[in-house]
C-alpha cells in the first residue's frame, strides 16, 4: 500500500462547542479551519500575512476572530497580520518537520556505517587469497557493500550548496515559468505573488530564485490558486 503523504491538522473533537467558538458567525468559524489548513500546508507556523487575510476572509472575520475571547481569541493581531493562537502546540511546525529530516538522514548514515562495518568485520574472516582480492576491487571500484550505502555516503560527501539570497526586489517570473503555470491551469502572477510573499515573510535565501520558483509551480495545486484569487 502506498504510503499516505498528505499533510494533516489536528484539531480537538470538542472544539466546535467551545465557548469561543460556538458563537462564531459561519464566515469566522471556516477562516478559522481554512487558516490552520493554509498556515500548514505554506509552512508559516501559524502566521498570517495580512494582504491574505484580508484578500480570503476579509477584515470583518479578521476581527471577529481576534475577539472571540477576551483573553485568548482564536487570532492574535500581530506585526504584518495576525497569528493563530498556540499553533505550534497543536500543529506540525516547521522545525517539526526539519527535526524529523535531520532525524532521518542520521539514522540512514548509521544504517549505513554499520552495513559497512558489519562487511568489513566480515571479510576478515575469508580465506587470504580471497581477502587479496576483495581488497584489491575494492581499492579499485571504490564500492560500498550496497548501492544504499553507496547513494548514502557519496550524498555525505557531496559539499552542500547553501542559500545565499535574498528573492531581490526586481524578481518576476519567466516565460518558461508562465508555460509551467498554464500548463496545470494555475495563474503565473498570482503564484509569483505569493511565492514573494512568502519568501519576503520568512526571510527565505535561495541560490537559485527561479529554480526556486520552479519547484514552487511543481508542488502547486490548482485549488490553491482559486483559493489565493
Amino acid at each position: 500500500m502506498a504510503k499516505d503523504r498528505r499533510l494533516y491538522a489536528k484539531f480537538d473533537i470538542n472544539m466546535d462547542e467551545h465557548a469561543k467558538v460556538i458563537m462564531l458567525s459561519d464566515e469566522a468559524f471556516r477562516a478559522l479551519f481554512e487558516s490552520t489548513f493554509y498556515a500548514r500546508r505554506q509552512l508559516t507556523d501559524g502566521f498570517l500575512d495580512e494582504r491574505i487575510v484580508l484578500r480570503k476572509w476579509g477584515e470583518k472575520v479578521a476581527n471577529e476572530l481576534s475577539s472571540n475571547d477576551p483573553a485568548k481569541p482564536s487570532w492574535v493581531k500581530v506585526d504584518g497580520g495576525w497569528q493563530i493562537r498556540d499553533f505550534g502546540e497543536h500543529q506540525t511546525t516547521t522545525a517539526d518537520i526539519q527535526a524529523k529530516r535531520e532525524a532521518g538522514r542520521l539514522g540512514g548514515l548509521a544504517k549505513a556505517s554499520k552495513v559497512l562495518a558489519g562487511a568489513t568485520a566480515d571479510a576478515k574472516h575469508l580465506p587470504s587469497n580471497t581477502l587479496a582480492k576483495t581488497e584489491t576491487e575494492t581499492e579499485t571500484n571504490t564500492s560500498f557493500p550496497t548501492p544504499e550505502t553507496q547513494t548514502l555516503f557519496e550524498e555525505e560527501k557531496k559539499p552542500r550548496k547553501k542559500p545565499s539570497t535574498k528573492i531581490p526586489d526586481n524578481w518576476k517570473p519567466t516565460e518558461e515559468h508562465a508555460k509551467r503555470a498554464r500548463a496545470k491551469n494555475l495563474d503565473v502572477n498570482q503564484l509569483a505573488e505569493h511565492f514573494k510573499l512568502h519568501a519576503e515573510t520568512h526571510d527565505r535565501r535561495a541560490a537559485n530564485w527561479n529554480s526556486a520558483f520552479t519547484m514552487w509551480i511543481t508542488k502547486a495545486q490548482p485549488k490553491q490558486a482559486t483559493a489565493w484569487g
